[in-house]
């Protein structure tokens, strides 16, 4: 599967323009007996488009991943899109599949908002305990102070039901019959006052147990 494309930034209403980013391809890896664990990446970078003569060719990369029991793997990356404005403010993104975001504080929101995606395999009826990252937030680099998003959310609606949520690891139960189920993360960036306009992105993991 070749890289997702998605736009990302942060910019001043004089200064608005498109900034293509890139996101990265994550892979599953396992950690000991019913234990999986995943790194989330949110990535991005520039795109260059050059004109190529009439008969060239191109190869294209054949990918795919094969999702064994008790396995996890990322499917899509957490994005904000893009923002516009000089004060500071929020924009909260709720953990669905076709989620809006809403702004807060004056900021303008634009293009993506896409929750962090993760496809699982387990057994119909079993207990999967998901933890959300450390301290229950993600820190976001770039060319201004640092950026955080807090308030993370699970959901993994209608596959997993909710048994249980705590600061810790949150418990579901696999609804699904055939035991493959999807879950996302979204949350809230809090964006500071003249915050310098850029890319800013970050990673964070994800641990998720099968009792």
């Amino acid at each position: 599967m070749k890289p997702m494309f998605s736009f990302s930034g942060i910019f001043h209403d004089a200064q608005l323009r498109s900034e293509m980013g890139r996101a990265a391809y994550g892979r599953a890896f396992r950690h000991g007996a019913g234990r999986t664990g995943l790194t989330g990446l949110m990535a991005a970078g520039a795109m260059l488009l050059v004109a190529t003569p009439a008969s060239a060719q191109e190869a294209a990369d054949v990918r795919l991943a094969l999702l064994g029991d008790l396995s996890i793997l990322k499917t899509k990356d957490l994005d904000f899109g893009i923002i516009i404005g000089k004060t500071a403010g929020t924009i909260v993104m709720p953990a669905t599949a076709a989620p809006t975001c809403t702004a807060t504080g004056g900021l303008v929101h634009a293009q993506k908002c896409q929750p962090a995606e993760f496809l699982g395999k387990g057994e119909s009826g079993r207990i999967v305990r998901i933890k959300k990252p450390v301290s229950d937030r993600i820190e976001l680099i770039g060319p201004g102070s640092n950026m955080n998003i807090s308030a993370l959310t699970l959901n993994g609606a209608p596959e997993l039901t909710l048994v249980k949520a705590t600061p810790g690891y949150s418990r579901f139960r696999i609804s699904s019959a055939n035991g493959i189920f999807t879950f996302r993360l979204a949350g809230t960036l809090n964006v500071g006052a003249n915050q310098a306009p850029g890319k800013y992105t970050g990673t964070f993991n994800v641990d998720i147990n099968y009792d």
